[in-house]
């Protein structure tokens, strides 16, 4: 039987290293390592690991539950999430996910290996030849930002055509009804202007898709 192989996501260079050995102990291997969620997205993608170990607190950037969204979402892969204490709010998002489990820091050796024992345990046979999934930037924005479908379709068309009538124009709506749903995509990114929009949007997981297409 194959090592089961998993990747491991945490911004802290001697967590990763430990971690490392553990699983290279416990006779798993170690895909990929990754500091950012971006990095963990892009990995999660190409290598399909049978697991991703996610730390929450992954510095600037995507935290680990943004990144773990997309990756159970879009490529169907189990994240376990490793990490200090949240609050409240925090733990609540990582539990929305559904994630395969958790670990706290500091790391204990015997929490490592049962959760991530049983982590696999859940996996389905098949799971290693899932399907690959063609994902869109329309799939990532609607995750990560919480965009219902026609509001993704016009955040993804401001990509391409900078101006709102073109892009209104190209989706085959009214420019009166793609200002109404701009208007609810600065809500739900946090952003006040198209020039912000679109450079948060291609800074982000979205970016990585429109540089895999060119």
């Amino acid at each position: 039987m194959s090592k089961k192989r998993i990747l491991i996501v945490d911004d802290d260079r001697t967590t990763v290293s430990v971690i490392r050995l553990y699983l290279e102990d416990y006779g798993y291997e170690v895909a990929d390592t990754a500091l950012n969620g971006k990095d963990a997205i892009e990995m999660a993608r190409s290598m399909r690991p049978d697991l991703v170990l996610m730390d929450i607190y992954l510095g600037k950037g995507l935290d680990g539950i943004d990144a773990a969204e997309i990756i159970t979402k879009h490529f169907k892969i189990p994240v376990v999430f490793v990490t200090v204490h949240a609050d409240k709010a925090t733990l609540e998002r990582a539990k929305f996910i559904e994630p395969a489990g958790f670990i706290n820091k500091p790391l204990r050796e015997t929490d490592l290996r049962t959760t991530i024992e049983f982590a696999l345990a859940k996996i389905k046979p098949d799971k290693r030849n899932r399907i690959k999934t063609k994902i869109s930037v329309e799939n990532v924005l609607e995750s990560l930002y919480n965009l219902t479908p026609a509001e993704a379709r016009v955040a993804a068309k401001l990509i391409e055509y900078p101006e709102l009538k073109n892009a209104a124009d190209a989706l085959n709506i009214s420019t009166t009804t793609a200002r109404t749903h701009l208007k609810r995509i600065f809500r739900k990114t946090n952003t006040n202007r198209q020039s912000l929009l679109v450079h948060k949007i291609t800074t982000g997981p979205v970016g990585l898709l429109i540089r895999k297409d060119d």
